[in-house]
């Protein structure tokens, strides 16, 4: 059928990262793992995933300045990023547009809405 299609999970939360492993794997994506938007900037590069899962508060480097930054190389623009946060306002969402993102879904996290979600935007 094709490769896998891998998933790069940026937020400073140990627990999502190994709940977001399981239920992703179940769907067959791979799952790789960054704490922090330093972290995860540096494994876009070398990890060269399908699709980025990003936080939007984490300490230091938050995540829609890691968006603005993958948006702003054309190596990695193409790549969509979904935000997964607490944040839900409107004005939280058309700032995750505006730095580039294709989707928003909101923690605590409903499972099958973001698995929905994540399949779309790996649909070629």
């Amino acid at each position: 059928m094709g490769t896998t299609k891998k998933i790069l999970l940026v937020d400073d939360e140990r627990m999502l990262h190994s709940m977001m492993k399981s239920v992703l794997g179940v769907h067959g994506f791979e799952v790789v793992s960054a704490m922090s938007g330093e972290e995860g900037l540096a494994m876009v590069a070398t990890e060269k995933p399908d699709l980025i899962v990003l936080d939007v508060m984490m300490p230091k480097m938050k995540g829609r300045e890691v968006c603005a930054r993958i948006k702003a190389d054309p190596t990695t623009a193409h790549i969509p990023v979904i935000f997964l946060t607490a944040k839900d306002s409107d004005d939280d969402v058309l700032a995750e547009l505006h730095v580039g993102a294709i989707g928003h879904i909101t923690k605590p996290l409903n499972i099958s809405n973001f698995v929905k979600l994540v399949k779309q935007a790996l649909r070629p």
